[in-house]
């Protein structure tokens, strides 16, 4: 039986912290790195120092899981152990008594009416990270919701603003709260979806202009579960593919190999490349422990591009060929400031790699195919695929004008950037549009996908 509420949380830490423990082998890399996020954001600084240094979430799963199997006990007894001490003289639930957990459960709407009553009392970290989730406070839904508190460290953007925030100095981040507080009730009495939207606004507003930033929070918000920080540390990528190498099958490194001659310009592949062709009759007779060498070598050349940064690019700034624009600047960034750099980085292209990638958009239902790694993988091995973007190659339909594909591409440039500015519904209109120019330019049926079934 139990009698008291301490009792009652103490058995469920344990019991998380043992099905944690019972089931790590079955948790992958996101689930692995989110619960590193979920308890980490519920330690003081001393201890997340202590139980989280040298972590980083570009570690391999293996080694993921290696530390969650320290961390997660460790971090248990930590929160046991604060429990105890905020409870010890009773049960109270305001600052300070509040547990770092608690302050993670609890809804909105029941959180900030005890924050504001009781401000002096709320620590300096976690007042910074209660002004950072209320950045990220875009629905009304969110105002009642327990889960609103966890779901924010699934996205990069609230360790971006914590990160912001963490420069302010206490009295100003208590005059944030003090405005933001009386917003929160008005928006959790709000009558209609659209008053309380309005509302939030000016919460995120509020919080946008302590942490420095000149926009929206919304307008920053990226993917779910990018790794932070978004930089990896110097020599994580060339590392994590080391180890990855060494587990692939031949079929696999072959594959591999593909995808990494696809990020090369011409010139580059007969720079990297030809000196491990000319040692073998063909590709396909390149034993394991060479192409393992041949994609070490593009790695080294060639060590910030992605298969799909083609397409990326218009979203994060993340380019292709170029130096990549930090993330939040990029979002920020005025439209023909964007096309400036997209034009610098088509620069850098030539027209094959160009086909390529615009024989991506015609091998794509959606924009949202086109940032699908392994669908980009897997059109190296379409016969069609190759077939269009050598049919792109030869001018835009075989008019012999070298520079026809670079016209094209700067065309759908434009288009593509425009995409991510668009409402839901002219998205697609967009897409549609791009592909239309592709197979008209290139004189490519209207599916050239189907060409050959």
């Amino acid at each position: 039986m139990i009698d008291s509420y301490v009792e009652l949380v103490r058995r469920r830490l344990e019991d998380r912290s043992g099905n944690i423990m019972a089931n790590l082998e079955k948790l992958g890399d996101w689930h692995l790195r989110f619960t590193m996020r979920i308890f980490g954001d519920c330690l003081d600084e001393e201890e997340r120092a202590k139980l989280l240094g040298g972590y980083t979430e570009y570690w391999t799963e293996k080694e993921l899981r290696a530390f969650a199997k320290e961390f997660v006990p460790a971090y248990t007894e930590y929160a046991v152990a604060e429990l105890l001490e905020k409870k010890k003289e009773g049960e109270r639930f305001f600052p300070p008594f509040l547990t770092q957990e608690e302050y993670q459960e609890m809804a909105i709407r029941e959180k900030w009416p005890k924050i504001t009553e009781h401000l002096e009392d709320v620590t300096p970290l976690q007042l910074r990270r209660e002004v950072a989730r209320m950045g990220m406070l875009f629905r009304p839904y969110m105002l009642s919701d327990p889960g609103f508190n966890e779901g924010v460290l699934e996205f990069a953007l609230y360790f971006d603003l914590l990160d912001r925030v963490a420069g302010v100095s206490v009295g100003d981040l208590r005059d944030c709260a003090r405005e933001v507080a009386p917003l929160v009730q008005s928006a959790v009495a709000a009558k209609s979806i659209g008053e309380c939207e309005k509302i939030l606004a000016r919460i995120r507003t509020a919080v946008a202009k302590v942490a420095g930033l000149p926009a929206d929070p919304e307008m920053l918000l990226g993917p779910e579960m990018e790794r932070y920080p978004r930089e990896a540390p110097p020599g994580w990528k060339l590392r994590e593919l080391r180890l990855t190498l060494e587990t692939m099958s031949l079929k696999d490194l072959r594959l591999s190999a593909l995808v990494h001659m696809d990020i090369l310009t011409t010139e580059e592949v007969r720079e990297i490349v030809s000196p491990f062709m000319t040692r073998f009759p063909s590709f396909y007779e390149i034993p394991g422990n060479a192409l393992r060498e041949l994609i070490l070598a593009v790695v080294e050349s060639v060590d910030d591009r992605l298969i799909t940064y083609f397409f990326d690019r218009y979203l994060t700034g993340r380019m292709a060929m170029t130096k990549p624009v930090s993330f939040l600047v990029w979002k920020l960034m005025p439209e023909e400031e964007r096309l400036r750099l997209l034009s610098e980085d088509n620069a850098r292209m030539d027209s094959a790699m160009m086909s390529r990638h615009l024989a991506r958009f015609l091998h794509a239902s959606s924009p949202g195919d086109l940032g699908d790694a392994g669908r980009q993988i897997s059109l190296l091995t379409d016969e069609n695929f190759v077939s269009n973007h050598g049919s792109i190659l030869k001018g835009r339909g075989g008019d012999g004008d070298s520079e026809g594909v670079r016209r094209l591409y700067d065309e759908v440039t434009v288009l593509a950037l425009r995409i991510f500015s668009s409402g839901e519904g002219e998205k697609q209109k967009i897409f549609d549009t791009i592909r239309g120019k592709i197979t008209e330019a290139a004189g490519l049926p209207p599916d050239p996908t189907e060409e050959g079934k």
